[in-house]
């Protein structure tokens, strides 16, 4: 680098473009001189690199000053290269090149500006740097005079962050003082240089430069009164948004000019009175604005020091001020703002100032706390300043209860009244907050004085709560009344959580016995009145539900804050349903409340989920409560709905604790725990079973004082620990019902054991209905307990197996004789007509893949088909639902990858395709085997439904049954129709392939099915003679049977064939029938119109039309049919109208006016009769589609 001349890097500098090339070439130049051996003779050699620009010429030119600016740009891009380096000049080479520098500020404003103060920065960044320079450089500065507000913004803003960077080092700013005192001159010569600063991102600069002066300066009152002015000048300060390229909001400006205001205790004798008086102008000043105002007041108040000086002079006007904004005000931002700045004022104050003006404020309150038209706003203000801190709390709450006690004596308004109570509830929930905060600072002096401990007792509930809920609980309940009893309710909650703020061990104010009373209130409108069928108030019925829910409100609250409470709330929930059923009170709604109040209950239990450390009692002990009720109802013989009612509140229990663990999980820095194994899950089910819980499974009930007793001993754990445990015993509940539901059985022809139902079934022939109900909501239940275990945890616990023996396993402590099925047996239990099936699929549906056994569970689904396809087959239909799934999910779950696995795969589908092929030939000889054959046909389906889900290309035999439904199916001479009105099963949305469930899902399947099973046939679906060739209707049904399942993107390469397809349909309708075959496919045009208007454009005449004559052709119902198919028809004629209407009114919003003006009239009419279809929601939509074309022009 020796050889470098700096005149050839400053001329390449000079002539360059390119950012890149500047910076290489800046590189060069600092090289040199860090490697230089005499940086005396080198740096000058830099500087004057650059004379050629520098030198006086008569050329005025614009290029001459461009040429100059990138010249002096060269040096400021070197020193900064080398400060980036840690080089630094020598202090005579820096004071040198700031004369240097500074002196272009007074010879070259235009050219010379931004490289300069570029270039000073970082000269101010060297170590070399004199904090005397510091002066001389705002000297300089300051000399552009009015040329400053000619710069660029970019410019000004490089001299505001060199003012910074100055400002911002002490030494600096100890030499700045030293040199001029509380004068501070250089301070008023900045003020005059930038005062009429306005672009944002400089006036952000400008602000923190004018806070700096006002906190890091001893300024005489002159000085600081017009830094004062300077900036006062700016407020409010408002920006629009198109002003702003650089980002910087209005809320950005108004937070750095808050900061200027507050920056000092100093400025507070002029910040404060201008604000007030701004805040007084009245209606002259805008929401916006004052909300402003009152920002920037609180934040002066809570930020200046020494609150004797700069806050307590005040006090009075503020109060004065603002105590009207409250009494007065009506806009909640101001009200807001306000109450926040009362809060911030009256804790700046201590002792004898702030004994004054709790005087004043309560002079002022008291009175309007007795007036019903501003009691509202009075406590608002009593609780801004009671919640200011301890001493105001202390000061002003003893004199406010006895008040609001005397005043609720007197008072004859009921609204009054409740607005009291409301304060009253506002004044204890301030007091839990600063119990709370007490809790957290240990060096706050503790004692019963300190937050009042005796007000907050057994006193206040007998003195103000208790005679309030007798007088108003035993009184007509009108809306006033509703509303006080809300009140009440919240008041009693946060009364319970009151605790002692002196120096002893937290404990609550109030005794057992008044906790005991308060939430046995509670517990009446939200748990035993509803399972008693009483009403809160005979009188009035329809407030019960408003007073449940404010109940419910309330346990959440008051729950949590005593311990005992959950189990009080199980007992009398237990006890009140017994109660219930035995007296035969209101048995018609008992099922739906058992559900509805364990819900309840669930919600309450999941309100003490909070925190760190999490226990396990709450969710057991409601588990085994709802446990224990279902024991109690199978004792009584209660109809199947009941147990129902209780498996399902089970469920819902299990699922809501498990989220909310889950929530709180998310939350935690605990390392995940270990995974439940099989002796860990045996150990934890058998502590909690030894505790007292129930056994349904032995017919054993539990012992409940023990098992409140035990579980009240655990400790906290994390969350994710506590969840563990719930899940591990959610499982074993599961494993409880089913044993408890079925029963191990000999029956099969060869004396093997299966699983058949158990007793409780028994003799119920009446319910079967019911009884299946109960089952399908157990399998749901295994269902969503199965699926939170991981795979390991699945596999360790051997639940592949239980889906077929139903938990009937060694170790379960039942006397019933254990299953063990071999392998080829493997498959539901065929006892009791094959109604197991729900509990089977439960466990099947939550199974990961990896969980099931390629060689067990394939022979599951083999004996499962076989089973389906027999026409011997005698099951209800939701029994068949229930096996059609699980043969979905064994389809969809089985890996294939083993080559003796492929091979039984395709030979099952082999044995099915034969069997079709079999039925199809008999059905086509006589039709008496038609319902049968549809059976087998959907069971095909739903197996190929799995399988699809999961498709693969190759090898091509393993879609070979597809690949015959698709081409043959549909042809079929005698079944075809009913066939293709089935297409939709292979791809419809089903519970058990969702991810959720761990099936197995290609993000390719929809559009896999789609070029197999639909674009290859859409040619046939459009003969030229439609009503002598049925194929070509029958392709058409299964061809919207499919796509009404698919997403648009899926078939949008065929669209336009699409909806020629189904304007034929439209156009030829009496070929087709209501119900799935017209439902599709509006359902696909209704889509087609949503994601591709401009298509359906060009057919818009004809769909209109067809559309038309459809919801005139569905309005009347055919005749001659029996009432049940008659109902049937009249439901599937009222979709089929309401989605041709939906159609409609889509049109006006799909295409601009001209393209729909010529239908109108057409339309108009037809709508019009629409709006009287007897069908509720039709005639909204009819209105819909009505109005909106009305309104084309």
């Amino acid at each position: 680098m020796a050889n470098v001349r700096f005149e050839d890097l400053a001329l390449q500098y000079v002539l360059t473009d390119e950012s890149e090339q500047e910076r290489a070439i800046s590189e060069r130049a600092a090289t040199a001189i860090e490697e230089s051996t005499n940086s005396r003779i080198t740096v000058g050699q830099w500087v004057a690199s650059i004379n050629r620009w520098i030198q006086p010429v008569d050329d005025s030119s614009d290029d001459n000053f461009i040429a100059r600016a990138k010249a002096l740009d060269f040096l400021a891009s070197t020193l900064g290269v080398l400060k980036t380096r840690d080089f630094s000049l020598k202090a005579d080479q820096v004071q040198l090149l700031v004369t240097f520098f500074g002196s272009l500020f007074s010879s070259d404003h235009r050219a010379g500006v931004t490289a300069s103060t570029k270039a000073l920065r970082h000269l101010v960044g060297m170590m070399a740097f004199q904090p005397t320079l510091g002066d001389a450089i705002i000297d300089k500065i300051s000399q552009l005079s009015e040329d400053f507000k000619l710069q660029t913004p970019a410019t000004r803003l490089e001299v505001y962050d060199l003012f910074l960077e100055l400002l911002q080092n002490p030494a600096v700013v100890n030499d700045l003082e030293y040199r001029h005192g509380s004068t501070c001159g250089f301070i008023t010569s900045l003020l005059d240089l930038c005062r009429n600063e306005r672009d944002p991102q400089n006036l952000m600069k400008w602000f923190e430069i004018l806070k700096i002066f006002l906190q890091s300066f001893s300024l005489s009152e002159d000085v600081t009164s017009e830094v004062f002015k300077t900036f006062s000048a700016y407020f409010p300060i408002s920006l629009r948004t198109s002003t702003t390229p650089s980002g910087i909001t209005a809320d950005d400006l108004k937070g750095a000019l808050r900061s200027c205001f507050a920056a000092h205790y100093r400025v507070a004798s002029l910040a404060i009175p201008y604000l007030i008086n701004k805040l007084d102008q009245g209606d002259a000043v805008t929401v916006a604005v004052k909300v402003d105002i009152l920002q920037t007041l609180d934040a002066c108040l809570v930020q200046y020091e020494h609150p004797k000086q700069s806050v307590v002079p005040f006090v009075d006007q503020i109060w004065g001020s603002l105590k009207y904004e409250v009494r007065n005000g009506e806009i909640p931002d101001t009200i807001k703002a306000t109450l926040k700045v009362i809060r911030s004022l009256t804790s700046r104050l201590d002792e004898y100032e702030l004994r004054s003006f709790l005087a004043d404020a309560w002079r002022d309150l008291v009175d309007d706390l007795s007036n019903p038209t501003y009691t509202v706003q009075a406590g608002r203000l009593l609780i801004a300043i009671a919640g200011a801190g301890f001493q105001s709390f202390a000061a002003i709450a003893p004199q406010a209860i006895l008040h609001i006690q005397s005043t609720l004596r007197h008072t004859q308004s009921a609204s009054h009244k409740q607005e009291l109570v409301a304060l009253l509830n506002s004044i204890l929930a301030i007091r839990s907050h600063l119990i709370d905060t007490l809790k957290d600072d240990a060096n706050i002096e503790r004692g019963s004085v300190l937050l009042k401990d005796e007000l907050f007792g057994d006193a206040l509930f007998s003195e103000v709560y208790l005679p309030l809920w007798e007088q108003t609980s035993g009184a007509p309940v009108n809306t006033e009344a509703v509303g006080m009893l809300k009140k009440i309710m919240e008041g009693l909650a946060t009364l319970v959580g009151q605790q002692s703020s002196d120096s002893g061990a937290p404990r609550r104010l109030c005794s057992d016995s008044t906790c005991e009373k308060i939430l046995a209130w509670l517990a009446g409108p939200s748990v035993i009145y509803p399972l008693e069928g009483k009403q809160f108030n005979e009188e009035t019925p329809d407030a019960s539900q408003d007073i449940r829910d404010a109940a419910v409100s309330a346990l959440k609250e008051a729950v949590p804050l005593y311990p005992s409470a959950f189990q009080l709330l199980l007992e009398q929930y237990l006890s009140s349903l017994k109660m219930a059923y035995q007296q035969q009170l209101a048995l018609h709604d008992i099922p739906l409340e058992i559900t509805l109040v364990a819900n309840t209950l669930c919600e309450i239990g999941c309100s003490t989920l909070s925190g760190e450390r999490l226990t396990l009692p709450n969710p057991v002990s409601l588990i085994n409560i709802l446990l224990e009720g279902l024991l109690w109802m199978l004792s009584e013989k209660t109809p199947p709905r009941y147990w129902t009612a209780f498996i399902r509140s089970i469920h819902l229990s299990v699922a809501q604790f498990l989220d909310s663990l889950s929530g709180q999980m998310t939350t935690s820095s605990q390392p995940k725990p270990q995974d439940i194994t099989k002796e860990w899950y045996t150990l934890l089910v058998s502590e909690i079973q030894n505790s007292g819980a129930p056994r349904l499974d032995l017919d054993k009930p539990g012992d409940l004082d023990l098992m409140f007793k035990t579980l009240k001993t655990l400790k906290p754990e994390d969350a994710s620990v506590v969840h563990k445990k719930l899940l591990a015993y959610s499982l074993e509940v599961v494993g409880q019902l089913y044993r408890r539901f079925t029963l191990v059985a000999n029956e099969t022809a060869d004396n093997r054991s299966q699983v058949a139902l158990g007793k409780d079934f028994e003799g119920r022939h009446d319910s079967i209905a019911e009884q299946d109900i109960c089952l399908h909501q157990l399998g749901l239940f295994g269902t969503s307990v199965v699926r939170v275990l991981n795979e390991n945890e699945q596999n360790a616990l051997g639940l592949g197996r239980d889906a077929f023996i139903l938990f009937h396993r060694n170790g379960t402590g039942n006397d019933d004789p254990q299953i063990d099925l071999p392998v080829g047996a493997a498959c539901v239990s065929p006892l009791d007509e094959f109604r197991t099936a729900p509990l089977s699929m439960g466990v099947l549906q939550g199974l990961y893949p990896s969980v099931l056994s390629s060689k067990y569970h394939l022979n599951a689904l083999k004996n499962l088909f076989a089973i389906l396809t027999s026409t011997s087959l005698a099951c209800s239909d939701i029994t068949r639902a229930a096996l059609d799934n699980t043969l979905t999910i064994l389809s969809n779950k089985l890996r294939i990858g083993e080559d003796n696995i492929n091979k039984e795969m395709v030979q099952i589908q082999q044995n099915v395709m034969d069997l079709l092929v079999n039925l199809w030939k008999q059905t086509s000889d006589s039709r008496q085997g038609a319902p049968i054959a549809i059976k087998i046909f959907r069971s095909a389906l739903q197996f190929l439904a799995g399988d699809v889900a999961r498709f693969q290309n190759s090898p091509e035999e393993h879609n070979a049954l597809f690949k015959m439904v698709c081409q043959k199916a549909p042809l079929e001479h005698t079944m075809g129709r009913q066939f293709a009105r089935l297409f939709g099963v292979i791809v419809s949305p089903k519970e058990c392939l969702t991810k959720e469930n761990h099936a197995i899902l290609k993000r390719l399947s929809g559009i896999w099915v789609y070029t197999r099973a639909v674009q290859p046939y859409l040619k046939d679906c459009v003969p030229g003679h439609l009503s002598t060739d049925p194929n070509a209707v029958n392709r058409s049904i299964a061809t919207f049977a499919i796509l009404r399942h698919l997403k648009y993107e899926q078939y949008s390469c065929d669209v336009e064939q699409i909806v020629r397809i189904g304007n034929m349909q439209l156009r030829w309708l009496s070929l087709y029938e209501t119900g799935l075959e017209m439902e599709s496919c509006l359902s696909v045009l209704l889509q087609i119109l949503e994601k591709s208007p401009e298509t359906v454009k060009e057919h818009l005449a004809g769909l209109i039309a067809g559309v038309i004559t459809a919801y005139e052709e569905y309005r009347t119902p055919r005749a001659s049919q029996s009432a049940e198919n008659n109902k049937h028809e009249l439901k599937k004629r009222a979709i089929s109208r309401k989605l041709a209407l939906e159609f409609l009114q889509k049109l006006p919003k799909a295409y601009e006016e001209q393209h729909l003006l010529p239908h109108r009239l057409q339309l108009l009419r037809p709508l019009a009769a629409a709006c009287g279809d007897p069908v509720r929601e039709i005639r909204r939509t009819a209105l819909a589609a009505r109005r909106a074309w009305e309104g084309l022009a």
